[in-house]
């Protein structure tokens, strides 16, 4: 005899509904905070949200030509990409990987960094270049945490992703990868330092005649925008006539201190059993490496009072991260009949998670949809206020005239990409906050590889500043 439920199964997932509901103030609220949060991370550094001044003080509209170099550093991986510029909105790109051993990883800076000089030089005897120039410019995107004080300057704070070279911390990296190239006598010169929603930024206005906004949800989310450099209060005034500058928000910090995000409790177990708690509470809302998890809990918390699975689960549905969110976007693929045995949601269950297909009902079938919906619908929603108030901070929720060509977001990540309905949730979520006429003017396109072509779009902006004599630093 199966176990009685101590709730119906329909007040329960109500109840789980509710506690997931985003309605219109909600999304409304947050967007007054993200607003409160952009002014002070505007003028404030150390913020929770942090708003870093990128150094970028426009976007490529398309029409520029040249051959750059891009140097990718984030993880085991170095990728050189050499992309030459058609001055149409299109481009060539060579690149090959290198890979960082673990030794460099923790050894000498100066080993990491010559290592990364060899590469570069290893590349363009194997591929030659496109360029005619006496010195190749090259963008570097360097993905750890750096305190960037120019476009061509940024100090490394610490290492993550298993790097722990002990003399680099608090030293330039640009100049650490300047002299190495130097002492190998590589004609090349880093003049820009890339982060890889900037680059996205960049690499999304070159593909689509100008820009405004870079969204990343995959993994972790992240936005950079063009924003009016009067507004950027924490930085000392800029030389020349500089008007805009690009800015990495950081996003993914947003309202750490809970003021305004919706927080269940399932969200509270996810971030308190993280390995960095009360850090990122919005991302782990939101993004693909944990929509999983927080579907995985509610699962659980259904089994647990007996209304799914007969209260049965398994070694897998019980191990933390067990639940990965691709396994969600099947699930909200599947239109199968919930009675099949062929459905993708019942493979998942049955050969992915291993739940004894007599212990799932076709009950449980539609269940187990409804939560990946309940969650998936939240992270969209959630996402929409991003769009939104980065929309209202820039003042271009309004047409500016016929001439206006709307808001071009350049997007990238795998849940924006494949997530099943993730746009046209985070659509009808910005039809409530900005109306309809605000929503279509939102342009999402993909802006694929920030971190490769738009390093090297980030070499073509410093090369643009310096030959206009614009300069800023911190």
């Amino acid at each position: 005899m199966p176990a009685v439920p101590n709730v119906s199964r329909q007040n329960a997932i109500q109840a789980i509904e509710e506690q997931f509901s985003v309605d219109k103030a909600m999304l409304e609220s947050l967007v007054e905070r993200f607003q409160e949060l952009y002014h002070y991370g505007l003028a404030n550094h150390g913020a929770d949200m942090q708003m870093i001044p990128s150094f970028v003080t426009g976007v490529p509209d398309g029409t520029e030509k040249g051959t750059y170099l891009a140097l990718d550093l984030g993880g085991t991986n170095l990728r050189v990409c050499e992309v030459a510029l058609d001055g149409k909105g299109t481009f060539a790109i060579k690149q090959e990987k290198y890979k960082v051993s673990e030794q460099l990883k923790r050894g000498p800076v100066r080993d990491l960094f010559d290592y990364m000089a060899t590469s570069v030089d290893n590349f363009l005897t194997d591929f030659g270049t496109a360029s005619t120039d006496d010195v190749l410019f090259l963008g570097f995107t360097f993905s750890f945490p750096v305190e960037q004080t120019a476009i061509d300057r940024g100090h490394l704070i610490h290492w993550t992703k298993g790097f722990d070279c002990p003399d680099a911390p608090g030293k330039d990296v640009v100049q650490l990868l300047q002299d190495a190239l130097d002492r190998k006598h590589i004609k090349v010169k880093c003049s820009a330092l890339v982060n890889d929603t900037v680059g996205a930024l960049l690499a999304h206005a070159y593909a689509s005649n100008g820009a405004l906004i870079s969204a990343i949800f995959g993994t972790g989310t992240n936005g950079a925008y063009l924003e009016d450099i009067s507004k950027i209060t924490k930085l000392k005034s800029a030389e020349g006539s500089i008007t805009h500058m690009v800015i990495n928000t950081e996003w993914g910090g947003f309202d750490d201190d809970r003021k305004a995000l919706p927080v269940t409790i399932f969200d509270n177990q996810l971030d308190r059993e993280s390995i960095r708690p009360r850090n990122h509470v919005f991302e782990k809302m939101i993004s693909g490496m944990y929509l999983g998890e927080v579907a995985r809990l509610v699962l659980l918390h259904l089994i647990d009072q007996l209304v799914l699975f007969q209260g049965f689960s398994s070694a897998i549905l019980n191990t933390q991260y067990g639940f990965d969110t691709a396994y969600m976007s099947a699930i909200e693929a599947d239109n199968e009949p919930a009675s099949s045995s062929s459905s993708a949601t019942r493979k998942v269950l049955v050969q992915t998670l291993s739940i004894k297909d007599e212990y799932i009902s076709t009950e449980d079938i539609e269940t187990v949809r409804t939560v990946c919906k309940i969650v998936g619908t939240r992270a969209a929603r959630l996402s929409a206020t991003a769009i939104a108030a980065t929309m209202i901070q820039t003042g271009n929720v309004q047409s500016t005239g016929p001439q206006d060509q709307g808001v071009k977001v350049g997007v990238d990540g795998s849940v924006i990409e494949f997530y099943p309905h993730f746009e046209e949730r985070l659509r009808a979520a910005l039809r409530e906050l900005i109306g309809e006429e605000g929503e279509k003017r939102v342009k999402i396109g993909l802006a694929k590889d920030g971190s490769g072509v738009g390093a090297a779009l980030g070499a073509l902006q410093a090369a643009k500043q310096a030959a206009s004599g614009h300069r800023v630093e911190t």
